[in-house]
């Protein structure tokens, strides 16, 4: 099979066309989305993070609109370790719709107007750990910037099935991409239904105010309701639901630090603790991390301040990029930029979570530090916070449960259907499995 694979360079197929350079004051707070660096991973997009320039450089700029199937690669990075969050030559395919612009240093591969590939199939095998390699191998670098210019990609090697085969290894591939797309819009509605509770109950007290009416809350069962009162009050945040108290964040929730095991040993590293930093931050809808780019043995959480969390804490970034959230899905230790918070007195760990990031902007507004933003601990001890009796977080968390848990059984369904994409594809593209072997484990899985 794999003999009939045509071997020819990237600029034999393709036409690369670079982004173009947006200055700072190009930027607004909305518009058209433009695609830089940071929102181009190996085979995937971070679609949660743009930069946006105002709609009529979608008429000045019309040669940078990045259009639906474009296959998109990065041509700097930050350093040339070959970590995930830093590659250079990152490839994915723009699967998405809408108006989008591409920044520089990120680049289009199109197909030459003669020639004929299946996009997907090709995006594939260059978003391929060997062709991460190398890339970063042809990459030069310069103060620690790795670069690859547009020559360099289009003189790389890259070898091509027939196109029928082209089409069923993307239909393989793609069977299992998309079944990961479909779990990451279900985990976004799962996600918003829970919020939509949370701020029902807690910030917009609707059962409340349904029975200051003498009407039964919507969708909620006699026990549950009773636990709100029926009444508003007069307070200095507005009017609240008589009752309850208020008090500030760390009233309600324990603070617990993180570290680093000393990276000169060792046997701290590699081993079967998940370790939190920042670049491991979920998109906001997944909720959950499941996974982290570096872990760490028990040995080195016993020599350090990295102490293992249990499952259901949330973790906040404090310093540097601040306010990033995310619940643990396992446990795992998580660096000392970092905190885990769990609620005291019974109060839920769903509900520390919601609560969190409705006051994430003010504890990011209440940074300290001179060199970096910081939320210190004393942060959290100037945040007012309203403290509705523990046993209604409780049945929030009840309600909660099955929603949240689908979100994270979701994750890790698309983490393994993801390890299965990748250990296919090489062995497609070397002809060590053949494409009816490989739809038959696809098959079994989507």
């Amino acid at each position: 099979m794999a003999a009939e694979w045509q071997q020819c360079k990237i600029g034999d197929l393709f036409t690369l066309h670079p982004g173009f350079a947006f200055s700072s004051r190009d930027f607004t707070p909305s518009g058209v989305p433009v695609i830089k660096i940071k929102n181009v991973k190996a085979n995937g997009l971070n679609l949660e993070d743009f930069s946006y320039v105002d709609r009529s450089f979608l008429e000045t700029r019309s040669a940078y609109i990045v259009f639906p199937d474009d296959i998109l690669i990065t041509l700097s990075g930050n350093r040339l370790d070959g970590s995930k969050d830093t590659w250079v030559g990152k490839v994915a395919q723009f699967r998405e719709r809408g108006s989008y612009l591409l920044n520089q240093r990120v680049a289009v591969l199109r197909p030459k107007p003669d020639v004929v590939v299946d996009k997907r199939c090709c995006s594939f095998i260059l978003s391929s750990e060997a062709y991460q390699q190398l890339f970063i191998a042809i990459a030069t670098s310069s103060g620690g910037q790795a670069n690859l210019s547009s020559s360099q990609v289009l003189r790389a090697d890259i070898r091509m099935p027939p196109l029928a085969e082209q089409r069923a290894i993307a239909k393989i591939l793609g069977a299992l991409d998309d079944k990961i797309e479909l779990n990451r819009h279900m985990n976004e509605t799962l996600e918003a239904m829970a919020r939509a509770i949370f701020k029902s109950w807690f910030v917009d007290f609707d059962p409340v105010r349904a029975k200051a009416k003498s009407r039964q809350p919507f969708g909620m069962d006699a026990q549950t309701a009773a636990l709100f009162p029926s009444s508003l009050v007069d307070s200095a945040r507005g009017k609240v639901p008589k009752g309850w108290k208020t008090g500030k964040l760390d009233q309600i929730v324990d603070i617990h630090s993180g570290g680093t095991p000393k990276t000169s040993i060792p046997e701290y590293w590699n081993g079967d603790v998940p370790w939190f930093s920042v670049v491991d931050a979920p998109r906001p809808s997944d909720v959950f991390v499941v996974h982290t780019e570096k872990s760490i043995t028990n040995a080195g959480a016993d020599n350090s301040a990295a102490v293992v969390l249990p499952a259901g804490t949330t973790i906040i970034s404090a310093r540097g990029t601040v306010g990033k959230l995310a619940l643990m899905g396992v446990p795992m230790a998580i660096n000392q930029s970092c905190y885990g918070i769990t609620g005291r007195s019974n109060f839920g760990n769903y509900f520390t979570y919601f609560h969190l990031q409705d006051k994430v902007d003010e504890l990011a507004q209440s940074t300290h530090g001179t060199v970096f933003d910081t939320i210190t601990r004393q942060t959290f001890g100037i945040i007012d916070c309203l403290v509705p009796p523990p046993e209604l977080t409780q049945s929030f968390d009840v309600l909660a449960k099955p929603l949240l848990q689908r979100i994270l059984a979701n994750l890790f369904a698309s983490r393994t259907l993801g390890s299965i994409r990748d250990a296919l594809l090489p062995k497609l593209i070397s002809g060590e499995i053949r494409v009816r072997d490989a739809e038959k484990v696809v098959g079994e899985k989507v």
